[in-house]
């Protein structure tokens, strides 16, 4: 009994001794000082030699440049962790970005070893992507190419116009192509912008949004691979949404009551090419051109006249006008008429010494004032006079391209938000000037506004590593960035900066992500930007995480990295951490399909919409002139607002959050906030 009892404590304490010397703080390994800083180093004890010891370590052996010793370390942790991730649990609640493959790929890469670079670097981006990994990819890339020492020709740059030069009524334009490399494309630029892209691939497909005004546009597109071969193509691009002007020169009559016998001679203008020309209905036989004259003879039976002509891209403009006696006298142009007396009265001033009154301007569907929800305005005018109209512009720009007695044209604005004037003036070839001035205020639908966008702020970033003065402004600079894309409604910097004060809260505090979030619901902001930002000898990673401040939930990760650490090129960096977050919560509308309770169905299906994601329920309103009727575009109602709870291939659900179910209806229609 008393030599089991003595084997149990020895037992016990051989235990103790073990356990003892298990949580011990062991001796981390050689370290090393260079420049009068220590390399080799882990914080607090090299724990128990758990992976994220050995990472970390290899981390700071690689930052001094002891590439032998971080090797061993990466390839340790490695064995005991295989994978590349980010937010890594180590232990409790502790976590850290793990990138062990990217990290031996970037050290083969500082030695020269491109081919297991390659090899380190396509695994990490396949285990979990990241920008650094892409960033070297690339480096490691162009050293393969450079080390075979061959020619390298330009990529090959395919664009979808089948002609370089082309006539277009798309607004906007899309212009869509491919660049393709065997040695990989690097970079598509537009107009000198390049176009995102995550890292080279071998085939760059792109589709891309051409905001262009009427006119003549000269568009460069210029595809660059890996060693700065360039391939650039110049489209040559028309683009006319304005319908044809039509000049009326002569009018013959004959006869006083219907039906009667007309004469028109005119000409029709139009940059495209005027496709087809109409009288009341009846088409006309005309030569198709940018200016084409006619001469028209044809019986009516009505006491009205409507030329309608087409241009080959389908723009088109009417040109109405009555036949009633008062109506004629007013055109006051050339009638030959049966009845002496009826001439007499119809070409009464036609004899007159001098023509002393302005031409008058009439618009269609426009009075001198008005509220619209339209990003275009479309003006179609009429400029009549005794004397041939020889001048007509529009906010001091001629459009006129020939003189006549009688104007018919079309103009599109673009409108601003705000108050728009648009100044019409016409001269006669007497002198006579008349000006018609008219004011457009656009107005934005309430849906629309940034008010009713995604609110959210950019907090401080918890720096890594040896920080710089210039990181210290990434944060102003990406507020800025994302301010400038107009997609989500930013807290005001200054707003930030009071709160804190009466908080009390140093920045420091405010990588707490508890705290973090608790600053955001104080701004009323719906989500909160926060992450860090690790600066070593060779460059400058990022990462940001878009966290909603009402469920703790992480929406969106998004990293970028560069080698510059200038102030401009952290500028570059905010910008292109902006674009990813924008691309993540893309503006889309959509339709209610139907209700069930407080759940909402739409046609936003996985491609338009993530789980979590906010959306604007409301109806539109149209709006008309009450005194022309016509339709100034679409204001609407916000009805409530909904959280996508699950999302299918070609539709979505979403729970209402703030909205009265009965008033949910379908057809309404969502965006996201």
């Amino acid at each position: 009994m008393k030599r089991a009892f003595a084997t149990i404590l020895f037992l016990t304490a051989f235990v103790a001794l073990l356990l003892s010397w298990g949580c011990a703080p062991q001796p981390s390994g050689p370290v090393y000082v260079k420049n009068g800083k220590e390399y080799g180093t882990v914080r607090g004890a090299f724990f128990r030699h758990r992976w994220w010891n050995y990472y970390e370590r290899g981390l700071s052996f690689a930052e001094g440049e002891f590439y032998g010793e971080a090797v061993v370390d990466l390839k340790e942790a490695i064995q005991q962790r295989e994978k590349d991730q980010r937010m890594a649990r180590t232990y409790g609640m502790h976590f850290i970005d793990y990138f062990p493959h990217r990290e031996l790929g970037i050290i083969h890469y500082q030695v020269g070893n491109f081919e297991a670079a390659r090899d380190e670097l396509e695994l990490s981006l396949r285990q979990f992507p990241s920008a650094k990994a892409r960033f070297y990819l690339d480096r490691v890339r162009k050293g393969l190419i450079e080390q075979e020492a061959k020619e390298v020709a330009p990529p090959q740059l395919s664009l979808a116009f089948i002609v370089d030069e082309i006539w277009t009524r798309q607004d906007p334009v899309i212009l869509s192509g491919v660049a393709e490399d065997a040695h990989y494309v690097a970079e598509v630029a537009i107009q000198g912008v390049p176009l995102f892209s995550e890292g080279s691939v071998k085939r760059f497909p792109f589709d891309y949004e051409l905001d262009l005004t009427q006119g003549k546009h000269l568009i460069d597109v210029v595809a660059k691979n890996l060693l700065g071969k360039a391939a650039k193509q110049r489209l040559v691009i028309h683009v006319d949404r304005e319908g044809p002007m039509i000049t009326l020169e002569k009018l013959h009559i004959d006869g006083t009551q219907p039906p009667r016998e007309l004469k028109i001679t005119g000409s029709v203008y139009d940059e495209a090419g005027v496709s087809d020309l109409s009288i009341n209905g009846q088409a006309i036989s005309i030569q198709q051109g940018v200016e084409v004259p006619f001469t028209a003879k044809l019986t009516i039976d009505v006491d009205s006249l409507e030329l309608l002509a087409r241009d080959r891209l389908g723009n088109q403009t009417s040109a109405p006008f009555s036949l009633t006696p008062s109506s004629v006298s007013d055109m006051l142009i050339f009638l030959a008429c049966a009845d002496r007396s009826l001439a007499s009265y119809y070409g009464a001033g036609l004899f007159d010494a001098k023509d002393r009154q302005p031409p008058r301007i009439s618009l269609k569907g426009w009075t001198d004032t008005q509220t619209v929800f339209l990003e275009k305005a479309y003006i179609e005018g009429q400029v009549s006079d005794e004397s041939k109209i020889v001048n007509l512009t529009i906010n001091d720009i001629p459009i006129l391209r020939r003189q006549g007695l009688h104007i018919f044209f079309g103009h599109l604005e673009d409108l601003r938000e705000g108050e728009n004037i648009l100044a019409i003036e016409a001269t006669d070839e007497e002198g006579n000037t008349a000006r018609r001035t008219i004011s457009v205020t656009r107005r934005v639908p309430r849906a629309l506004q940034i008010a009713e966008r995604l609110s959210l702020t950019a907090l401080s970033f918890e720096q890594k590593g040896e920080v710089s003065q210039a990181s210290l402004v990434f944060q102003d600079n990406l507020i800025d960035a994302l301010v400038s894309r107009n997609r989500f409604r930013v807290v005001e910097r200054e707003k930030l900066e009071l709160i804190l004060q009466e908080q009390k809260l140093s920045r420091t505090k405010l990588f707490d992500e508890n705290t973090a979030l608790k600053l955001g619901r104080l701004l009323a902001a719906q989500c909160i930007i926060t992450g860090g930002m690790i600066e070593t000898r060779i460059g400058i990673e990022v990462v940001a995480r878009m966290i909603d401040t009402e469920t703790s939930e992480i929406l969106a990760t998004n990293d970028v990295y560069g080698e510059d650490k200038d102030i401009l090129a952290l500028q570059r960096l905010a910008e292109g951490m902006a674009i990813k977050f924008h691309r993540d919560f893309p503006l889309v509308d959509g339709l209610v399909v139907e209700r069930k309770g407080r759940n909402i169905f739409t046609d936003l299906g996985a491609d338009a919409v993530k789980l979590q994601r906010r959306l604007v329920v409301f109806r539109e309103d149209p709006v008309k002139n009450p005194l022309t009727g016509k339709v100034l575009g679409a204001d609407n109602t916000i009805i409530g607002r909904a959280r996508v709870t699950q999302v299918m291939p070609e539709m979505s659900k979403a729970r209402l959050i703030d909205a009265k179910a009965e008033d949910i209806k379908s057809l309404d229609r969502v965006i996201t906030q």
